[in-house]
């Protein structure tokens, strides 16, 4: 019942794991007193002793990880005891000076404790034992049928100087890789992952486009999507449709050579003139002489401006009006066949502007046509805005700029 103290040297070898827990062989030894009085509680204070302990030994221990700095484990194992029972003052008690028994004997140990990591390779450590002894001398009295128990409890500190492991050979330590498989000769970050600039999720090492800006969606390869593989990407191109096989320019769009609003590809007149009329085979509109008919037609074709909203292709109230003026002279003329161009000013896509220049005509024509001028004597083209009449960096400029023209054919 007695308190005093013993103490121990511990070696440890851990068996690699990836789970929770891990199994570890041990070896230890230490020595120390056991003090109390002799018997038992039926038979106190026979005598007083001081017995003096050195024991060598082994067993296994399970550890289970439950944070990155808390290991709780439970240990078993055996051990050789050597003791030596002996009173207050160091004199051997009698039946040990009478050599009345062996003072070696084994003794089997359990132990539960926990471990506090505080750096990677030291941790604090708590744990309590009970030790069994085959014998029942170690306070020199034979005393009832059980041999002797006695326990332990300790503190102490746990160096580890084993290697920490960098399976893939990057300079990053597995417990601190994040990409444990990288590749021999890349380049890593902190993290043990390799490097990628440009944050697109494709690494350096096999990123063929390591430049792509931010947010840009990228393939497999790292390259910005060309989704029409006209070689411009789509967030730089104008225009995502384009065939296969059609030259573009920076843009992404087909190349006009001669500017009339053709491209290439579609173009059947692809030399004509700047400033020349088109269809929409490009070549040049054969329009008969305007003095050819009656004066006011001229009049009309000049007047004959019609207003749009920003972004609509919704006539505007008094649109009409003019509209109504051409229907007359068309009627009047009902061999004469026209085309209703449509433009918007710049504000917007390319792209957008060329639908919404369509829409804008094809909704002139749609009133035309529900006035009974017949719809083969009406052809439609949205021309966006590449032909401005007024100056789009004013209000009033690109208000000109939306707007539809009636022309004649012939």
């Amino acid at each position: 019942e007695g308190f005093d103290y013993t103490a121990r040297l511990l070696g440890e070898y851990f068996f690699p794991t990836t789970g929770v827990g891990t199994w570890s062989l041990r070896l230890y030894s230490g020595g120390g007193y056991l003090t109390g009085s002799g018997g038992t509680n039926s038979r106190p204070g026979l005598n007083s002793f001081r017995t003096p302990i050195l024991f060598v030994g082994g067993g296994v221990s399970y550890f289970v990880v439950v944070s990155n700095t808390v290991l709780p484990y439970a240990s078993a194992g055996i051990a050789y005891l050597y003791y030596d029972p002996r009173d207050e003052n160091g004199n051997r008690l009698e039946r040990n000076q009478k050599k009345a028994y062996s003072r070696n004997e084994y003794m089997f140990n359990g132990e539960i404790g926990i471990r506090f990591l505080f750096s990677r390779s030291a941790s604090l450590n708590f744990s309590a034992n009970i030790d069994y002894v085959n014998s029942d001398n170690l306070d020199d009295v034979i005393a009832g049928s059980d041999n002797d128990i006695f326990y332990s409890g300790y503190a102490g500190i746990t160096f580890y100087f084993g290697g920490t492991k960098d399976t893939d050979g990057d300079g990053v330590k597995d417990p601190d890789d994040i990409c444990e498989n990288t590749p021999q000769g890349v380049v890593v970050d902190e993290f043990g992952c390799p490097v990628d600039t440009d944050r697109d999720g494709i690494p350096d090492y096999i990123d063929e486009c390591s430049d792509t800006p931010t947010n840009i969606t990228v393939d497999a390869n790292g390259c910005p999507i060309d989704s029409d593989g006209d070689g411009v990407a789509d967030y730089l191109d104008l225009c995502k449709d384009t065939p296969e096989n059609v030259r573009v320019d920076s843009r992404g769009c087909p190349y006009d050579e001669d500017k009339d609003g053709v491209p290439d590809h579609e173009d059947q007149c692809p030399r004509t003139p700047i400033g020349v009329e088109v269809d929409k085979w490009g070549c040049p509109i054969k329009t008969e002489p305007l003095e050819n008919l009656k004066p006011q037609l001229t009049a009309f074709l000049l007047t004959g401006g019609v207003i749009f909203d920003v972004g609509q292709s919704t006539l505007l109230s008094g649109a009409k009006t003019e509209i109504d003026k051409i229907i007359n002279v068309m009627r009047e003329y009902p061999e004469t066949r026209w085309r209703i161009e449509g433009h918007t000013d710049n504000t917007g896509s390319y792209s957008l502007n060329k639908r919404l220049s369509l829409e804008r005509a094809n909704a002139v024509a749609s009133y035309v046509i529900e006035n009974g001028i017949h719809e083969s004597r009406i052809e439609t083209v949205g021309m966006g805005p590449d032909k401005p009449v007024s100056d789009n960096s004013t209000v009033t400029g690109r208000a000109m700029n939306r707007r539809v023209t009636i022309e004649l054919i012939n």
